[in-house]
């Protein structure tokens, strides 16, 4: 179980698919713990394992200013390959702000 000193935290703001999370070192995945964000119009969002990778969780239906939220589980919600990024990819163009809490293993 992590510790509050392992736990990285990172701004989610963006208005179409990118990068949540940088791909770390060789070897070491990126484990989210917590998460919730709101989008301003209706559209689907996955998180994915790489740019464009295999999906993490399946494509999430969200209505116009909706918000997801996984609460902190120390064994984490889920988690991506090594050496890979996390992504959240959006079928629209449309801001997607909040937060997100993971650590690397």
């Amino acid at each position: 179980m992590p510790v509050a000193r392992d736990i990285n935290f990172a701004v989610i703001n963006q208005a179409t698919t990118a990068t949540l999370v940088a791909a770390q070192a060789a070897g070491v995945k990126i484990v989210v713990v917590s998460l919730f964000l709101v989008n301003t119009a209706a559209q689907t969002v996955t998180l994915k394992s790489g740019a464009g990778g295999t999906a993490l969780t399946g494509a999430m239906a969200l209505a116009a200013n909706q918000a997801l939220i996984l609460p902190y589980n120390p064994q984490g919600w889920f988690e991506t390959a090594a050496a890979a990024l996390l992504e959240l990819a959006q079928s629209g163009a449309t801001q997607v702000s909040g937060a997100i809490a993971w650590v690397a293993r």
